[in-house]
């Protein structure tokens, strides 16, 4: 793919028709010098550790405006702003004009990028450009775009190309995507999908709760049977045949024993009395009384508090979603390419706009504008 230009002197060898050309200067020129430069900076780079992930910041989870930094009228600002409308079509898009190829292109790119920076109202950005060869992409690989890109304060996604093009913004940026489309789902959740996750993590909730409290049931049954088994009425039957095999024992003893023995034996015979077998059945009772129901409002509390997270999440998601705020009375309207407009000065008189409502769209026509001040 190497391109030069020669220069030298032709001399021509008339019996066979032929002509050669002797060079005195050769340089290079085309695709091959820029490729050269291509792999130059690239090296640079690379040792300034500008390619770095440690220094790379994360890309939002959701962000609350994307800003995109691309040519209006090209297939790859269409391609973002409808991946993006499909995933989530209440997500704000701010679009910064800039030509992508030629000569100054990569001063306009720089410039669209600081003005995303000043204006502060993006917290992703996504630098889209559809494919080409390394002239056509030459923009991308300028040194001052990349170092103003690895200098740039919000997280940007690099979507220049196609699955083989690669550029040095590509390097730089915190995200490469393989195309502008891919770096719009890379920019964005997928709400259905989030709801998906949100009615798993309810199932699992429930399931874990039904799991809890069956265990807990079963423990509950154990802790019954054994209850009833050493429960007061059984001990009561045990401590009265001993109370009663005690008394035959002492009778016995007592028309044996002299008369001092006989008063012992009437204290003795008090004292066992005071430790009868119906205090202790009195106080398993009230132990039992006093276990029981809180055992049911644990597991009553269990559940209250698990269906109550689950409200909780299920409420969140919904005041996330796109359909929520448009019944509160907002619109999104777009322009004629389909794009979200968010200032005035997007649209011009005469331009036709759509805005759509919570149930159905309107179609309108701009009388005048007024720019806010």
């Amino acid at each position: 793919g190497q391109r030069v230009i020669a220069t030298g002197q032709v001399q021509a060898y008339t019996p066979r028709s032929s002509y050669q050309l002797i060079v005195s200067d050769m340089r290079e020129t085309g695709v091959g010098k820029l490729l050269q430069q291509f792999e130059a900076l690239k090296r640079q780079l690379r040792e300034e550790g500008l390619f770095d992930e440690e220094r790379k910041r994360a890309i939002p989870l959701l962000p609350n405006r994307i800003g995109l930094v691309s040519s209006r009228e090209s297939a790859a600002a269409r391609d973002v702003v409808t991946v993006l409308r499909n995933r989530f079509p209440a997500l704000p898009v701010v679009l910064y004009h800039t030509q992508v190829q030629g000569v100054g292109a990569a001063e306009q790119v720089v410039a669209a990028l600081r003005a995303a920076a000043e204006q502060k109202a993006c917290d992703l950005v996504i630098l889209a450009r559809g494919g080409g060869d390394l002239e056509d992409l030459a923009t991308f690989n300028d040194e001052h775009l990349a170092r103003f890109i690895a200098a740039f304060p919000i997280a940007l996604i690099s979507g220049v190309g196609h699955e083989t093009d690669y550029t040095i913004a590509d390097f730089v940026a915190d995200r490469r995507a393989a195309t502008p489309s891919q770096a719009a789902e890379i920019a964005t959740p997928d709400a259905a999908d989030w709801l998906r996750r949100v009615e798993r993590g309810r199932s699992s909730i429930e399931q874990a709760t039904a799991s809890l409290l069956s265990g807990r049931g079963g423990s509950l049954n154990q802790l019954s049977g054994r209850l009833t088994r050493a429960g007061p009425p059984a001990r009561l039957m045990q401590c009265g045949q001993r109370l009663d095999e005690l008394h035959d024992r002492l009778r016995s003893a007592a028309v044996r024993l002299p008369r001092p023995a006989a008063q012992t034996l009437a204290t003795l015979r008090t004292r066992l009395l005071a430790g009868s077998p119906l205090t202790v059945a009195g106080r398993h009772r009230t132990r039992l009384e006093w276990l029981v129901p809180r055992l049911g409002s644990a597991a009553q509390n269990l559940l209250a508090v698990s269906s109550r997270r689950v409200d909780v999440a299920r409420s969140a998601l919904r005041g996330l979603g796109p359909q929520n705020t448009l019944n509160r009375g907002y619109a999104i309207v777009t322009g004629p390419e389909g794009q979200v407009l968010t200032d005035a000065s997007q649209a011009d008189p005469g331009s036709d706009i759509q805005a759509r409502l919570a149930r159905g769209i309107l179609h309108a026509r701009v009388r005048k504008k007024k720019d806010s001040d």
